[in-house]
């Protein structure tokens, strides 16, 4: 891609985030795209996009940094939104502007696929399902399966309004000890820097992975089986569609039946050997940060040609 002038935009307050350690997702993704297209990471609040044939904006704008500068909607190169979280949650600014910008783009990418459609139905024609991944690679492949993990489920993220299943399981265990919520570990970090996190999660049996109030697959359906861990998870239409099956790449879990499927799990693990196997291979074949950078790649090829 020699030949294309392009490069990757993001917001300021990222480098300092990234020199910190934290959001390193898309610091990873962007880099193998980098390998890819040749393309620069320029951290700035103020883009040039001059002399440039396309540019890649990454959640700009965003809920708490609504702001959409100008140069971007006045450039002449072709523009790829990509918009990291879709909503907005009530922030009329964010509103405003996303639609400005997914007006201006030629190309929209990103996940929560079932709320874009709903929401910007007006604009499927130029999107393209971007879901999430695990990352890095090269660090969940030196993991083996773990046949003598602890026996107990993982379950960690966010606990608000945004999450009803995550809340209500992490809930429950604190109201509720018992022999099965006591084999529930709500995480509470256990680990120093994001580059020990895959070697945390795979010293557990399972992991409880939920959606949100948008149904957009989380990262965790991914890291907990490219780690070699039994996946419990809520099962959204989004995972159809990236080939996860119910019941042999994970155990789908409902309020009703989480905990009856933590104890089938944790009673009987040699019945789902297969299962983590199985998992393990979809989400290391499909579902990497080098799927997606060569995904971002494809996308470039069809938009430049």
């Amino acid at each position: 891609m020699k030949s294309i002038k392009g490069a990757i935009i993001m917001r300021s307050f990222y480098q300092r985030r990234h020199e910190n350690g934290q959001g390193m997702m898309f610091r990873y993704l962007f880099e193998r795209i980098q390998r890819y297209t040749g393309f620069p990471l320029v951290y700035t609040d103020s883009p040039d996009l001059r002399g440039l044939d396309v540019a890649l904006i990454f959640a700009t704008p965003y809920h708490n940094s609504p702001e959409l500068p100008a140069g971007i909607l006045k450039s002449k190169a072709k523009i790829i939104c990509f918009y990291g979280d879709l909503p907005c949650y009530g922030n009329k600014l964010c509103i405003k502007n996303k639609r400005r910008i997914f007006e201006r783009s030629n190309v929209i990418m990103g996940g929560f696929r079932e709320r874009f459609l709903e929401w910007y139905p007006e604009f499927a024609y130029k999107y393209a399902f971007f879901p999430g991944h695990y990352f890095p690679y090269e660090r969940y492949e030196k993991l083996k399966t773990n046949m003598r993990p602890l026996m107990n489920c993982l379950l960690s993220g966010a606990n608000n309004v945004r999450y009803p299943l995550r809340s209500y399981i992490k809930k429950y265990c604190v109201e509720n000890p018992n022999k099965t919520t006591r084999k529930i570990h709500i995480r509470k970090k256990g680990y120093s820097n994001h580059t020990e996190y895959a070697s945390f999660i795979n010293k557990y049996f399972c992991g409880i992975a939920t959606s949100g109030i948008h149904n957009c697959v989380v990262a965790k359906y991914y890291e907990y089986p490219a780690a070699g861990v039994l996946l419990l998870a809520e099962k959204v239409k989004e995972l159809d569609m990236l080939g996860f099956e119910p019941d042999i790449h994970y155990l789908p879990i409902t309020k009703e039946t989480v905990f009856i499927q933590v104890d089938r799990a944790l009673a009987h693990p040699e019945d789902f050997t297969e299962m983590r196997v199985q998992a393990r291979a979809l989400v290391r074949k499909y579902h990497s940060d080098i799927n997606r950078a060569y995904q971002f790649k494809l996308i470039i090829e069809r938009l430049m040609s």
